[in-house]
């Protein structure tokens, strides 16, 4: 009786994980979908139930049960996947995700290793479960015949009758094989196509239509922030004195009050922001991030460096890598100043990206062990140590020609306790301001705070802008186009709060 207890609540679980990563299926059950959301119940549930089946009659045999354990393995990490993204996120996994786990570094997952613990527990409960699920149908129930043949390959074939259903009669939006036992294989497959089509941007170096109409700054220096809320800085209002240098430069900036980022995570806002791809072309016209701002500035006379305390990814480091100097340094955010002063001393137009490390999660990670956070949590500390490595940048520039374009990549919504990637326009709000070296030319120098709506897209025009170029009338994101976690762009008005 314990036995098929377990199995039935080892059912119920990997169709708890199921609905985690699909909630909306769930929220169809009480609405015009509910039929959908029933046969989908049905359909996965068979499913499982024949991959138990399956690894029963493989556990039969003492050189094919090595399979079943890698096969039962492998789904327990499907399951690890949602019941992280539920417990961590509070969110259904999507391709977004897949390309930041895809893209991940050893430092980056040990960072945020200590997120994982219930998840990881869930994960040997469901592995443990499972195993013992398996070898009990195995010696009991399963045997070699038709029936359990029949039943033991349906996980295998009913997949391509998806496909062939999705191919040749109707689709819903779902992509190949969307309805599989291991339900976010379709996801990684996503990612991996979106990754090979992102490399291809290295093979394309385009030429621009450019027109100098006089001289530029010097050094035009980018700032790339990370999981900074402008909500946090005292500079946008916040009560704690989080950003107290770069309040002081106020007077010397020009500060976008509203200020939104093009989508939710690095891997997507990135290259959206450096790049003249637009968040309608992103899924389909990869070869358009060629169109970036390191060709540009390779292209109008300018030396191009990248400066990165952050570890490569692919998307962005295939942007990275067209700079003629590039630099991935390891250490905390501080650690970019040194590089950044060898770099202005050479007496030629420069233009420089500074990727930081920023607040990054795990925030208390963001800081050095002895620096004084003045009684701040880790997040606020980790926005306050931002602030003093801005002072060092700043006055390292204060007597050079040059500009500063600093913006975060994106936001975070909080919730309770927990700072979170997801689709939201809390999680959009993000900073975003230019500094000027005293050497500025006037016709540069425009200071004050602009209170309209601006995506941080518009930081491409501005750097030709900067660069001494003519520059477009319109930028190409005016009206806030927003590339969601699903890789689908949709009106950033339509973004839940």
């Amino acid at each position: 009786m314990i036995k098929k207890i377990i199995l039935i609540f080892l059912i119920i679980l990997y169709l708890t994980g199921f609905l985690l990563s699909f909630p909306y299926i769930f929220d169809n059950l009480f609405g015009a979908e509910k039929l959908d959301s029933i046969r989908n119940f049905f359909e996965y549930g068979t499913m499982f139930c024949s991959f138990l089946v399956f690894n029963a009659l493989l556990f039969k045999n003492k050189y094919t049960s090595v399979i079943a354990v890698i096969l039962c393995f492998l789904l327990s990490i499907n399951f690890l996947i949602s019941a992280s993204c539920y417990l961590i996120y509070h969110s259904g996994f999507n391709v977004g995700m897949a390309i930041s786990i895809l893209e991940s570094n050893p430092d980056e997952a040990i960072s945020m290793s200590y997120m994982f613990i219930l998840p990881g527990i869930l994960f040997f409960v469901f592995l443990g479960m499972l195993l013992y699920s398996v070898k009990y149908l195995k010696k009991d129930i399963v045997q070699f015949n038709t029936k359990f043949i029949t039943i033991a390959l349906l996980w295998l074939i009913l997949p391509f009758g998806y496909h062939l259903k999705h191919t040749y009669i109707s689709n819903k939006g779902g992509g190949k094989m969307i309805k599989n036992v291991y339900y976010h294989l379709s996801d990684f497959n996503t990612a991996l196509n979106i990754q090979r089509d992102i490399n291809e941007i290295k093979k394309n170096i385009p030429v621009f239509n450019i027109k100098k109409i006089q001289p530029g700054i010097e050094n035009v220096i980018l700032i790339i922030g990370e999981s900074e809320r402008k909500q946090n800085m005292s500079l946008y209002g916040y009560r704690k004195k989080t950003t107290p240098y770069t309040d002081a430069q106020a007077g010397n900036m020009m500060i976008f009050d509203n200020a939104v980022s093009p989508a939710g995570i690095t891997n997507l806002s990135v290259p959206l922001i450096l790049s003249s791809i637009h968040p309608d072309e992103f899924v389909y016209h990869y070869d358009k991030l060629s169109y970036n701002i390191i060709n540009l500035a390779n292209q109008s006379g300018y030396n191009s460096f990248w400066l990165s305390t952050q570890a490569s990814a692919k998307g962005i480091t295939a942007i990275a890598s067209m700079a003629k100097n590039k630099k991935w340094i390891n250490g905390f955010d501080e650690v970019i100043v040194p590089e950044l002063k060898n770099v202005i001393q050479k007496k030629e137009d420069k233009f420089i990206v500074l990727h930081i490390m920023g607040s990054h999660p795990n925030p208390c990670n963001r800081i050095p062990p002895n620096w004084n956070s003045e009684g701040l949590n880790c997040y606020d500390s980790s926005i306050r140590y931002t602030d003093s490595v801005f002072k060092n940048i700043f006055s390292t520039l204060k007597n050079t020609n040059s500009v500063v374009i600093y913006a975060s990549d994106h936001g975070l919504k909080i919730q309770g306790d927990k700072l979170l990637h997801v689709d939201s326009k809390e999680s959009t709000q993000v900073p975003f301001f230019i500094w000027y070296g005293d050497k500025v030319p006037a016709s540069y120098r425009i200071t004050g705070h602009e209170p309209k709506q601006t995506q941080t897209t518009y930081i491409y025009p501005l750097i030709m802008k900067y660069m001494g170029l003519e520059t477009p009338q319109h930028y190409k994101n005016e009206e806030n186009k927003y590339l969601n976690l699903e890789m689908k762009s949709m009106e950033y008005d339509k973004l839940p709060e």
